[in-house]
């Protein structure tokens, strides 16, 4: 095989290199001997071990120095017996068959496999610590190719025989041109504004001008030597691969190609456009030697028309957008004009339509409130009917007669009563009769006297029903000082007077609330509504027990005052729970649907709230009044 002078002169490289690095290993200590260090860690450790046992051994602490010992040499694979030894050579303690593995070194002095550290008490010597360490395995040769140094040296070797084989490669390449290319037509080429690029056979750069470089955007000296097809060239149709590049093909067929559009991808992303235009260079024998390739750069001027491109139809479709535009201007302006006056009209119609219904809410609210009050007020007037049809029959009772008879009969018999009352059949039934007579009347008082109380009472609430429902029929929207633990007894004064009729057991929970600023009859109208609706709910429900919990109190986190209406009715179905306060929406076959509407219009009005909640069918109902908490001293 025919060794080239690039495959010497590499490996004398190689060699020098090499030398260089071995003189400086043997004159300036280049590599740190690797024996010394492993024989220095091992010295310090000895010399660690024999400063702690010793102390241990002044304090007699022979077991914690055997311990400590077998500890170390399980731990530390390379130590073959440790040993502790007296002045007098006796031992202390060991570890493994010292005796046989311990090699005594010359002049006492430690090597590599045997060291000893003498032990001092005081400045007296005590003893000595000996450690035996295991030769490393492995031959001779194993140990030589193991060694960092070795290897480092074959992989300079190797490396740098290929990294100067590849070196002098390229630079003789680039060097090979440079003789033969005067100085005057590397400087006529560079003073071209085109591109200008001489190739060999082989379409390798052998000469090229600075503004190739520059269009490229690589230095001379990287394009000296590389292949002109490897930078990147691209056909400029999409739809053309590009097989053949043109200087390729002017050597091939041994003729020019002119004005070849081709497209070069840069490394920094941008795309440059060429014009090529491509000469064969040929000796006077006609052989093909290369080709002059000459680039002339329209990167500028094709963006420049396509800009002008894009200029123009931007100013044909802004035009088109103009008139497009003020034709919309024009009709919106004219729809605008028609919409302001159709709003105003809209604005003023929702006024009065919002107006109507809030009347027609409170007036709602209001026949709901005044109904439940009739229906209340009729149900005492049923007692009183009942209470004065007791007092007839009482009054009917036959005891009166019979007391006007036995008068007639004491005055028939004046002159001889004593004899007629102890001595006459009818006579001597007087006086027991007497005392039927007198407890039949005693009885007979005493239940006119509890009928007329209860007429009294019943009449007496009948007027607080009356009054109660003049009061919230005044007109609304006068704020006056309220409490409200009255409201909410006045709202069962109005809604449920009698709840042991309906067997419902009312609950209050009241805690503290200040005097609040407020329209009192707008609240009344709420609470007789919510407390109505709760007896219904309950009277309906067949099942369970019928408490009514009634609840007041201030929710400090929104400052407002909160009344609870709670019952065990029949509850919410999930499904209706957002239609609650819905215009028109009701569960009751004889309802309305405008009681909780007309209750949720006043709230809003009043600046509060009011929801309700419901666990489900058969769960009860829980509806909040939430109104601002307005105390009388702030309203001042």
């Amino acid at each position: 095989m025919k060794v080239t002078p690039l495959v010497w002169i590499s490996f004398g490289l190689v060699s020098l290199t090499i030398s260089v690095m071995l003189a400086g290993y043997s004159l300036v200590d280049l590599v740190p001997n690797r024996d010394r260090q492993v024989f220095e860690y091992r010295r310090d450790l000895a010399e660690a071990l024999a400063v702690q046992y010793s102390a241990l051994a002044e304090r007699n602490q022979i077991e914690t120095i055997q311990f400590a010992m077998e500890t170390l040499a399980k731990r530390n694979h390379e130590i073959s017996s440790l040993a502790l030894l007296q002045k007098d050579g006796g031992i202390v303690a060991q570890v493994g068959a010292h005796a046989q593995v311990w090699v005594q070194p010359l002049g006492a002095q430690s090597t590599l496999q045997s060291l000893q550290v003498p032990i001092f008490s005081g400045d007296q010597p005590w003893g000595v610590l000996q450690l035996a360490f295991r030769e490393s395995e492995g031959s001779g040769i194993d140990r030589f190719l193991s060694d960092p140094w070795i290897r480092f040296l074959a992989f300079v070797s190797v490396m740098g025989f290929f990294g100067y084989l590849f070196f002098m490669k390229r630079t003789l390449r680039q060097l090979d041109p440079s003789g033969i290319v005067p100085t005057r037509v590397k400087a006529a080429l560079d003073a071209l504004t085109q591109g200008v690029v001489m190739i060999d056979t082989q379409d390798l750069i052998i000469l090229t001008n600075d503004s190739f470089s520059r269009a490229v955007n690589k230095p001379v000296t990287s394009l000296i030597g590389s292949d002109l097809g490897t930078l990147g060239w691209k056909s400029m149709t999409p739809t053309d691969s590009l097989m053949v590049y043109p200087w390729t093909r002017a050597i091939m067929d041994r003729r020019s190609l002119d004005n070849i559009p081709l497209i070069m991808n840069l490394s920094d992303g941008e795309q440059r456009k060429f014009i090529v235009n491509t000469v064969p260079i040929m000796d006077d024998g006609s052989t093909v030697r290369g080709a002059l390739v000459s680039f002339h750069d329209v990167t500028e001027l094709d963006r420049a028309n396509s800009q002008l491109k894009d200029a123009n139809s931007e100013l044909e479709a802004s035009r088109v957008q103009i008139m497009q535009k003020n034709q919309e201007l024009e009709a919106t302006n004219t729809n605008l004009h028609v919409e302001m006056g159709q709003r105003k009209k809209a604005e003023a119609e929702k006024e009065k339509l919002y107006q109507q219904l809030m009347n027609a809410s409170r007036q709602a609210g209001m026949a709901d409130v005044a109904s439940s009050v009739l229906h209340n007020v009729g149900n005492v007037l049923n007692s009183i009917n009942v209470s004065t049809d007791t007092l007839l029959k009482t009054l009917k009772k036959p005891m009166v007669g019979d007391v006007c008879r036995i008068a007639s009969m004491f005055n028939e018999h004046q002159d001889n009563l004593q004899d007629f009352l102890t001595v006459d059949p009818k006579g001597k039934q007087i006086p027991s009769y007497l005392g039927l007579v007198a407890e039949s009347l005693s009885g007979s008082h005493q239940t006119i006297q509890g009928e007329l109380d209860s007429l009294v009472k019943k009449v007496d609430h009948i007027k607080q029903v009356i009054m109660s429902q003049q009061d919230i029929a005044r007109a609304g929207n006068i704020r006056e000082p309220a409490s409200a633990e009255d409201l909410m007894e006045q709202a069962v004064v109005m809604a449920l007077p009698e709840p042991e009729k309906y067997h419902i057991q009312l609950v209050r929970e009241y805690s503290p609330v200040p005097m609040m600023m407020t329209d009192r009859h707008q609240v009344l109208q709420v609470l007789v509504n919510l407390i109505t609706n709760a007896k219904n709910a309950m009277v309906e429900h067949s099942g369970g027990t019928r408490r009514l919990t009634l609840r007041i109190g201030v929710l400090s986190a929104k400052a407002c005052a909160q009344f609870e209406v709670i019952d065990t009715g029949i509850g919410v179905k999930p499904e209706h729970l957002p239609r609650l306060f819905a215009q028109g929406f009701t569960t009751r076959k004889a309802g309305h649907g405008l009681g909780l509407h007309s209750a949720a219009i006043v709230a809003k009005n009043l600046g509060g709230t009011l929801h309700g909640q419901s666990a489900g069918e058969g769960c009860g109902a829980t509806f909040t009044l939430e109104l601002p908490l307005v105390v009388v001293e702030d309203a001042a």
